[in-house]
């Protein structure tokens, strides 16, 4: 929803008056914007589904257990590869360049602007599956998906899926996804992210068995381009020719 504000402006009846509207509307621009990725590349360490969040390039994460009862429960954690105990028993991916997120026992992700209400656009992510077990044979080919719901601020949402592949002969492994145009060209003020497991006949279920985990890297992000006008740029000398114009 595009918020607008009242103006005063002068009469339309004016030749000054037109003219000085539609050099205000030229000299409307699209704010520069820059493009943001949030790599996870320091403070690893556990995060649990009490409040605990993420900082970083202008972005807020919070991290929440799928049952609300669950107050303080185990939700993930930012892993530090090189850390030999960072994932004990579990499978996660070997391969990244550096930190990660990694979402454990079918937890919720929630990214949103460090400032309440403003839009921005996710352009490309990392993820793998993170099985629940070691042994790698009892994996299917797609063993889970990522489901990304983003939310506009009218409170309508658009929704996208990524499948997330088995491991291969070494383990799981980041892959580079990149939503659909839909998806990546709409404004969201909130984008939730959850996983799914997936069994051999490509059944995918949510938030039924703890085994819903996933690991994220990279989210390329780019904030909605505002729109600002150049007031005065030149206007003293434009409204002076008018009147010239306007004299003659």
């Amino acid at each position: 929803m595009t918020r607008k504000s009242q103006s005063v402006l002068p009469s339309l009846c004016s030749p000054l008056a037109k003219f000085g509207i539609a050099v205000l509307g030229a000299a409307a621009i699209a704010a520069p914007v820059q493009a943001e990725t949030i790599t996870f590349d320091s403070g690893a360490g556990a995060l649990f589904g009490s409040g605990d969040t993420w900082q970083e390039s202008g972005y807020t994460m919070l991290f929440e257990d799928y049952d609300p009862s669950n107050v303080g429960a185990l939700v993930g954690a930012i892993v530090d590869p090189t850390d030999p105990g960072y994932c004990v028993a579990m499978a996660c991916p070997i391969n990244g360049d550096g930190g990660y997120y990694g979402a454990f026992n079918d937890s919720i992700v929630w990214l949103m602007a460090d400032k309440p209400g403003d839009r921005f656009h996710l352009k490309s992510i990392d993820a793998s599956f993170i099985g629940l077990d070691a042994a790698l044979g009892g994996y299917p080919v797609y063993s889970g998906l990522l489901r990304m719901q983003g939310f506009r601020d009218d409170g309508s949402y658009l929704v996208q899926d990524f499948l997330l592949d088995g491991p291969g002969s070494a383990g799981f492994e980041f892959g580079r996804y990149t939503p659909f145009d839909a998806f990546a060209n709409t404004g969201f003020v909130q984008i939730a992210m959850f996983g799914f497991t997936c069994d051999a006949g490509g059944d995918c279920n949510a938030f039924s068995s703890n085994r819903g985990q996933f690991a994220i890297d990279n989210i390329g992000l780019v904030p909605e381009p505002a729109s600002i006008a150049l007031f005065g740029l030149g206007f003293a000398g434009l409204a002076a020719a008018a009147r010239r114009r306007r004299n003659a």
